[in-house]
């Protein structure tokens, strides 16, 4: 065989064995390499449902990390202000001579002495509890000031997802009229065209197409919006399609008792917490009074003919003027205290009377929603039928079906439009805390 090879490669008549391989292999590789594109494509993109948008907003959100950052420094800042302060390395040389003959000279007078020593501040017990308590204050507060940003995070991707969740369901609304529309322009047509239709009906259908594609383009443009708003959270992944809606006919467990008590209300938090913080900062000035003292011990060293010393020391404060300085302190402390709780006060019954209407919006909107659905929808759908009939006897007209139609669809419409902004209120409620009260399930807008 290699003989028959090399002979044909010599003689020209046969293309040698390694390019026919080659040359077969490359059509192969193209074709295997187009099939993997062409099945990478045709994958379906995985729904973004509400609760992996929420947690992929938390995982790359810089305001939530930021807030993490704040807290830590917060807790090192707790630890380094409950501790003693650092000890004080002191030198010196004492009582140096300025006249006679052993002036500025270090060894010869019996009093000359070079020191070094160390001087050590002690604060009491009860101030260093409560500065400890202070600084676990500021953790506390952080933390609460993290979960207003991460329930502003949440609210906002919540509003965002599902206002281009329910766009969506509008658009594919509109795109079904517009189908039904677009079949009966074909079908008017071509009965002008054969003079069985009246060319009236062909351009109301006509015209009614015009306004349905508008509508579908206010439609579009509106989740595209919503999409865009959302990319701020989530970048690429705000193009998936959304996922199931969530259950937004309930509230969370706990939501409608959060009206009476704002127990678990985020922005609430970082109140009871500055208020805490004050009443801290206020018990720490009312201990200014007692002072911290200092307690310090020296060697001195002197000439090669005199002795060496030791000296040691005690340092105390005293307010004689504590009505300018120390009282003023535990005043200022206590001012700042009644202000943290009356800026509590009043934000609860903000935040109450916030919950109270949307709350009552919420219920609201249920009601309307629960009464078109009952009422208006099975008018819509009965007067297409009874539209219909009359057509197919003659005495009503195509347009007279067209519209019927078009006023079921508007009808759809409205509902989805009050079932979106229940969703919103919904958001609005659920998302006051840093839980993620989320279960999804599917809905139409039936």
């Amino acid at each position: 065989m290699q003989l028959t090879i090399r002979h044909a490669a010599r003689s020209g008549t046969r293309e040698p064995f390694a390019n026919r391989c080659r040359g077969s292999v490359r059509p192969l590789l193209a074709a295997l390499l187009s099939i993997v594109v062409a099945s990478a494509a045709a994958q379906p993109v995985t729904p973004l449902s509400l609760d992996e948008a929420l947690r992929l907003a938390e995982q790359r959100s810089a305001l939530i990390e930021a807030a993490d950052q704040s807290v830590a420094a917060a807790r090192d800042r707790a630890v380094a202000g409950a501790q003693l302060p650092d000890p004080v390395l002191r030198a010196g040389v004492d009582n140096v001579p300025v006249e006679g003959a052993d002036r500025f000279t270090l060894g010869r007078d019996f009093m000359t002495m070079r020191r070094i020593g160390v001087m050590q501040e002690f604060t009491g017990t009860d101030k260093r509890r409560l500065r400890r308590e202070r600084g676990e204050r500021a953790v506390a507060r952080e933390k609460a000031v993290r979960g207003v940003a991460l329930a502003e995070l949440r609210r906002g991707v919540a509003s965002a997802w599902l206002e281009r969740a329910y766009a969506a369901q509008a658009s594919r609304l509109v795109e079904s009229l517009l189908d039904e529309l677009n079949l009966q322009v074909q079908t008017l047509e071509a009965g002008v065209r054969s003079g069985r239709t009246s060319a009236l009906d062909l351009r109301a259908a006509q015209a009614m197409v015009i306004v349905t594609q508008d509508q579908l383009a206010a439609s579009r443009q509106q989740e595209s919006l919503a999409a865009r708003q959302l990319a701020r959270w989530l970048a690429d992944d705000a193009e998936r399609p959304a996922g199931a809606l969530p259950d937004t006919d309930t509230l969370a467990a706990g939501t409608l008792e959060s009206v009476t008590d704002l127990a678990h209300h985020a922005e609430l938090a970082v109140a009871r917490e500055d208020e805490a913080l004050a009443e801290t900062e206020a018990r720490l000035a009312q201990r200014s009074k007692s002072p911290d003292w200092s307690v310090e011990v020296a060697y001195q060293q002197r000439g090669a003919g005199f002795a060496d010393m030791v000296s040691f020391g005690v340092a105390v404060p005293l307010p004689l003027f504590a009505a300018d300085r120390q009282d003023r302190g535990i005043r200022a402390s206590r001012a700042a205290l009644a202000q943290a709780r009356a800026s509590r006060e009043d934000l609860e019954r903000q935040h109450r009377a916030e919950l109270v209407s949307l709350l009552d919006e919420w219920q609201r909107l249920g009601r309307r929603i629960s009464a078109l659905r009952s009422s208006l929808l099975p008018l819509a759908r009965d007067r297409i039928d009874l539209a219909l009939a009359a057509y197919r006897g003659g005495s009503a007209t195509l347009a007279q079906v067209l519209d019927t139609r078009r006023a079921e669809v508007e009808a759809r419409a409205q509902v989805l439009s009050l079932q979106r902004e229940r969703a919103r209120v919904w958001a609005q409620l659920s998302f006051r805390g840093t839980a993620s009260p989320v279960s999804s399930r599917t809905e139409d807008a039936r």
